[in-house]
């Protein structure tokens, strides 16, 4: 939702009050100009109708005067912008993307191309950026925290080094060497991991250390961070799961995770109750092995354990993936943070 600025009470009732001053000042002439009493009345009480006039003008100059300012205004905004538009008369590359003749571009510098921050592309001649055909692209300046980036949109879901796009959110760039790089977007729906579907709306991230590298079959280091939100389950170590967190290598093999049981769960003895955070236990943990788990209670919930005493939250499971216990600790010692879990939206 875009804030609106509205103007305050008592102006609307000035505006008012100046139309109905200048309504009464217009008829007053008009019955002047066509009635000889009126004149007659007016020439017996001249200083009376003097002033009268004088203050139904003044008050009612308000309204004309506010609307011309305002025409005054979106005249010279209207001139600004045509300044800082222009249309490409020929295929030219900008930005590391190559425009067609027809492209229309709002510039931040009148007469220089490459201070675009806005280019429209032709309905039939979309502009490939990275393997996508943009039909709109927004440029955004670097930062102290971040690069120059490029956002575009696309007019349906589309393939982006093996995964697909949806066309209702836009995907993000980042310019490395003059040139975009994919860096996010939101997925569609079509999307598996590990021959499961992932849920549609879930944002894709490509690892800064990866972008612009060629997928590594044989390397183990992150490429993606894929994160899933919404209500819809997604099912990882036969777990489904719900505001799923999770690093990815460039084959898309898992290699951590976290997010919340969808519903209640049972691994070996224990039995955990929905909202329940699990994650990828850190190998550094005392006792983890490769491939164990974490399970931390929600507040104000317990994990059943059969024959043994429940795991209130505060505490965390460390548990092997055949459910083996291998040692309950608390959440400190786990390195789990007990406060509400808080993210930044993609």
């Amino acid at each position: 939702m875009i804030p609106v600025s509205l103007p305050g009470g008592n102006f609307y009732v000035l505006m008012a009050a100046s139309l109905a001053c200048l309504a009464t000042l217009l008829t007053w002439l008009a019955v002047l100009a066509t009635t000889r009493s009126a004149r007659l009345w007016l020439g017996d009480h001249r200083r009376t109708g003097t002033v009268l006039m004088a203050f139904l003008a003044l008050v009612g100059a308000i309204f004309p005067y506010q609307q011309f300012s305002l025409w005054f205004s979106a005249q010279r905004d209207a001139q600004a912008d045509a300044g800082r538009k222009t249309t490409l008369a020929h295929a030219t590359r900008l930005a590391g993307v190559d425009m067609p003749a027809g492209t229309v571009l709002s510039l931040t510098r009148p007469g220089e191309l490459d201070s675009f921050d806005r280019a429209v592309f032709p309905e039939s001649q979309p502009a490939p950026v990275q393997g996508v055909a943009a039909t709109h692209l927004f440029r955004y300046a670097a930062t102290p925290k971040q690069p120059e980036t490029l956002s575009a949109e696309i007019a349906r879901d589309q393939a982006l080094e093996g995964w697909l796009c949806a066309h209702g959110h836009r995907i993000e760039f980042a310019m490395q060497g003059g040139q975009p790089r994919f860096a996010s977007c939101h997925l569609a729906i079509g999307n598996t991991l590990d021959h499961q579907p992932v849920p549609p709306g879930a944002w894709l991230k490509v690892d800064e250390a990866a972008r612009g590298t060629a997928l590594d079959a044989a390397g183990s280091t992150a490429r993606w961070l894929l994160r899933t939100e919404g209500s819809e389950a997604m099912t990882l170590r036969q777990m489904p799961l719900l505001k799923v967190d999770m690093r990815l290598d460039g084959q898309r093999r898992l290699l951590d995770f976290e997010g919340l049981l969808a519903r209640e769960t049972v691994l070996g003895a224990m039995t955990y109750p929905p909202g329940t955070r699990v994650l990828a236990a850190n190998p550094r943990l005392p006792g983890a092995q490769p491939g164990d788990l974490l399970f931390s209670p929600s507040r104000g919930r317990s994990a059943r354990r059969n024959g043994g005493e429940d795991v209130a939250a505060g505490q965390s499971v460390l548990q092997a993936p055949d459910g083996t216990v291998r040692s309950v600790l608390s959440n400190r010692d786990a390195g789990v943070l007990d406060v509400a879990a808080m993210r930044m939206a993609p």
